[in-house]
Protein backbone atom coordinates (compact mmCIF):
# COMPACT_ATOMS: atom_id res chain seq x y z
CA UNK A 1 0.00 0.00 0.00
CA UNK A 2 2.86 2.46 0.98
CA UNK A 3 4.55 1.55 -2.51
CA UNK A 4 1.12 2.86 -4.31
CA UNK A 5 1.17 6.09 -2.51
CA UNK A 6 4.77 6.70 -2.82
CA UNK A 7 4.38 6.28 -6.91
CA UNK A 8 1.06 8.40 -6.71
CA UNK A 9 3.03 11.16 -5.42
CA UNK A 10 6.06 10.44 -7.39
CA UNK A 11 3.52 10.49 -10.46
CA UNK A 12 1.46 13.73 -9.27
CA UNK A 13 4.89 15.68 -8.46
CA UNK A 14 6.42 14.86 -12.04
CA UNK A 15 3.08 16.05 -13.48
CA UNK A 16 3.17 19.48 -11.93
CA UNK A 17 6.93 19.90 -12.42
CA UNK A 18 6.01 18.93 -16.30
CA UNK A 19 2.92 22.05 -16.53
CA UNK A 20 5.15 24.12 -14.87
CA UNK A 21 7.92 24.00 -16.83
CA UNK A 22 5.23 24.24 -19.86
CA UNK A 23 4.09 26.73 -18.67
CA UNK A 24 7.67 29.15 -18.82
CA UNK A 25 8.03 27.92 -22.04
CA UNK A 26 5.20 28.86 -23.48
CA UNK A 27 5.86 32.94 -22.17
CA UNK A 28 7.94 35.13 -24.74
CA UNK A 29 11.41 35.30 -24.08
CA UNK A 30 11.48 38.91 -25.31
CA UNK A 31 8.36 41.11 -26.41
CA UNK A 32 8.47 43.94 -28.08
CA UNK A 33 6.09 47.14 -27.01
CA UNK A 34 5.73 48.65 -30.08
CA UNK A 35 1.72 49.77 -30.12
CA UNK A 36 1.47 51.64 -33.62
CA UNK A 37 -2.31 52.81 -33.63
CA UNK A 38 -0.97 54.50 -30.06
CA UNK A 39 2.00 55.18 -30.54
CA UNK A 40 1.84 56.75 -33.76
CA UNK A 41 3.82 60.17 -33.54
CA UNK A 42 7.06 58.63 -31.80
CA UNK A 43 10.85 59.66 -31.86
CA UNK A 44 12.64 56.64 -30.67
CA UNK A 45 12.21 53.25 -31.62
CA UNK A 46 10.24 50.80 -29.50
CA UNK A 47 11.18 48.65 -26.01
CA UNK A 48 11.97 45.17 -26.72
CA UNK A 49 11.11 44.17 -23.16
CA UNK A 50 12.84 40.74 -21.88
CA UNK A 51 10.15 39.11 -20.45
CA UNK A 52 11.97 36.12 -19.26
CA UNK A 53 14.36 37.96 -17.76
CA UNK A 54 11.79 39.37 -15.51
CA UNK A 55 10.53 35.77 -14.83
CA UNK A 56 13.93 34.51 -14.19
CA UNK A 57 14.60 37.56 -11.54
CA UNK A 58 11.77 36.15 -9.32
CA UNK A 59 8.73 38.50 -10.70
CA UNK A 60 5.37 37.46 -9.87
CA UNK A 61 3.15 38.01 -12.87
CA UNK A 62 0.82 40.23 -10.57
CA UNK A 63 3.82 42.43 -9.96
CA UNK A 64 3.02 43.56 -13.47
CA UNK A 65 -0.57 42.18 -14.76
CA UNK A 66 -3.56 43.83 -13.01
CA UNK A 67 -6.94 43.71 -12.65
CA UNK A 68 -7.94 46.44 -9.96
CA UNK A 69 -11.00 46.75 -8.53
CA UNK A 70 -11.68 48.54 -5.09
CA UNK A 71 -7.65 49.18 -5.01
CA UNK A 72 -6.70 45.51 -4.76
CA UNK A 73 -5.53 43.13 -7.78
CA UNK A 74 -7.64 40.71 -8.41
CA UNK A 75 -6.17 38.97 -11.37
CA UNK A 76 -5.81 35.07 -11.39
CA UNK A 77 -2.72 34.53 -12.79
CA UNK A 78 -4.41 31.50 -14.81
CA UNK A 79 -5.94 34.49 -17.10
CA UNK A 80 -2.48 35.26 -18.53
CA UNK A 81 -1.86 32.83 -21.29
CA UNK A 82 -1.29 34.32 -25.07
CA UNK A 83 -4.34 35.73 -26.91
CA UNK A 84 -6.10 36.14 -23.74
CA UNK A 85 -8.60 38.82 -23.53
CA UNK A 86 -7.46 41.94 -21.47
CA UNK A 87 -3.88 40.86 -21.47
CA UNK A 88 -2.25 43.41 -23.27
CA UNK A 89 -1.65 46.58 -21.76
CA UNK A 90 -3.19 48.53 -24.61
CA UNK A 91 -6.30 46.93 -23.92
CA UNK A 92 -7.38 49.05 -20.97
CA UNK A 93 -4.64 51.70 -21.38
CA UNK A 94 -6.15 53.57 -23.63
CA UNK A 95 -3.92 57.08 -25.76
CA UNK A 96 -5.63 60.04 -24.53
CA UNK A 97 -3.84 62.88 -25.77
CA UNK A 98 -3.97 66.01 -23.27
CA UNK A 99 -3.52 64.03 -20.19
CA UNK A 100 -0.07 64.56 -18.34
CA UNK A 101 1.21 62.39 -16.05
CA UNK A 102 0.35 62.69 -11.80
CA UNK A 103 1.85 60.30 -9.63
CA UNK A 104 -1.10 59.81 -8.00
CA UNK A 105 -3.84 58.93 -10.98
CA UNK A 106 -5.80 56.88 -10.76
CA UNK A 107 -4.02 53.24 -12.40
CA UNK A 108 -7.23 52.39 -14.33
CA UNK A 109 -7.02 55.91 -16.40
CA UNK A 110 -3.61 55.90 -16.82
CA UNK A 111 -2.99 56.30 -21.12
CA UNK A 112 -0.67 53.25 -22.20
CA UNK A 113 2.67 55.46 -21.94
CA UNK A 114 2.02 56.56 -18.25
CA UNK A 115 1.77 53.50 -17.50
CA UNK A 116 4.37 51.80 -19.25
CA UNK A 117 6.47 54.57 -17.93
CA UNK A 118 5.49 54.54 -14.53
CA UNK A 119 5.44 50.47 -14.12
CA UNK A 120 8.75 50.20 -15.57
CA UNK A 121 10.61 53.21 -14.24
CA UNK A 122 9.15 53.11 -10.72
CA UNK A 123 10.28 49.32 -10.17
CA UNK A 124 13.83 50.14 -11.47
CA UNK A 125 14.49 52.74 -9.38
CA UNK A 126 13.41 51.24 -6.83
CA UNK A 127 15.97 48.66 -7.18
CA UNK A 128 18.60 50.86 -7.41
CA UNK A 129 17.01 52.74 -4.11
CA UNK A 130 17.68 49.23 -2.72
CA UNK A 131 21.40 48.92 -4.18
CA UNK A 132 20.07 45.88 -5.71
CA UNK A 133 20.89 45.62 -9.61
CA UNK A 134 18.28 47.10 -12.14
CA UNK A 135 17.36 47.61 -15.06
CA UNK A 136 17.15 51.03 -17.65
CA UNK A 137 15.86 54.53 -16.54
CA UNK A 138 16.82 56.35 -18.79
CA UNK A 139 15.14 56.86 -22.39
CA UNK A 140 18.26 56.18 -24.74
CA UNK A 141 18.47 52.72 -22.74
CA UNK A 142 14.76 51.38 -23.04
CA UNK A 143 14.49 53.17 -26.47
CA UNK A 144 18.20 52.70 -27.80
CA UNK A 145 19.22 54.50 -31.59
CA UNK A 146 19.83 52.39 -33.96
CA UNK A 147 23.67 53.34 -34.81
CA UNK A 148 23.76 54.48 -39.00
CA UNK A 149 25.92 51.46 -40.82
CA UNK A 150 29.81 52.44 -41.05
CA UNK A 151 31.17 53.43 -44.40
Amino acid sequence: MRRGHLLACMLILGMAIFLWAVNLDAQPEEILLDNHSVFTNRSRPPVAFPHMQHIDAGMDCTDCHHQFKGGKNILDESDLYEGAEGIKCASCHKNKTGLRFKPDLDPTKRTLRQAFHLMCMRCHRQLIRDKKQSGPVTCGDCHPRKKAPEA
